[in-house]
């Protein structure tokens, strides 16, 4: 299953990302059991967590900056509804696995990509009726691309970084336990 773990985890985002669009508050019950879902299979169960708390409160923060700053709003006039949260909640997991690819590019690449990836995301969205753009289409798009820009590079480096530490941590764990057993020492009392 690993192997097919980041085509698994694609679909399972997307179709995260549609129910949370469609059918907003109804889905959060359904959103919450697919991210618990998820954590449990998965072959990255910490970094996903750390993925989840880091890289969702950042979204959550952008997410939240540009409702208030009135580029965007949502329905009963929330700040950010929880369903989004969600959202976060998934594309957290989702950088780690199925958006993993984006290791390899250059930060100035995955900027760009961010810049025009995120504002598509945010235009299906609306035209799904799970987001109001109050300002026109191009500022709007063009406050999305800006934070989508900065946001998915350092997503990324936070993503690396968050590997790498869950690593470095494995692999001293295991030298301990390696150095313990080789050294010989017995104590028979």
């Amino acid at each position: 299953m690993q192997r097919y773990f980041p085509l698994i985890n694609a679909v399972w985002f997307q179709l995260a990302w549609l129910a949370a669009i469609i059918y907003k508050q109804q889905a959060i019950p359904f959103l919450l059991l697919s991210v618990l879902i998820h954590l449990w299979v998965s072959p990255s169960r910490k970094q996903d967590a750390m993925m989840i708390t880091v890289i969702g409160i950042i979204g959550v923060i952008s997410d939240s900056f540009l409702s208030l700053i009135d580029i965007f709003s949502f329905a009963n006039n929330a700040i950010i509804p929880i369903w989004l949260i969600m959202i976060w909640a998934h594309f957290s997991i989702a950088l780690n696995h199925s958006l993993k690819w984006l290791n390899r590019f250059h930060i100035v690449a995955i900027s760009l990509f961010g810049a025009i990836a995120g504002p598509l995301n945010y235009l299906a969205g609306q035209r799904l009726g799970g987001v109001e753009f109050v300002y026109s289409l191009n500022i709007t798009l063009f406050a999305v691309a800006v934070i989508w820009a900065v946001n998915l590079p350092v997503f990324i480096i936070i993503q690396k970084r968050i590997n790498q530490r869950i690593q470095e941590r494995g692999s001293s764990h295991g030298e301990a336990n390696q150095h313990a057993h080789s050294s010989g020492v017995v104590n028979n009392k």
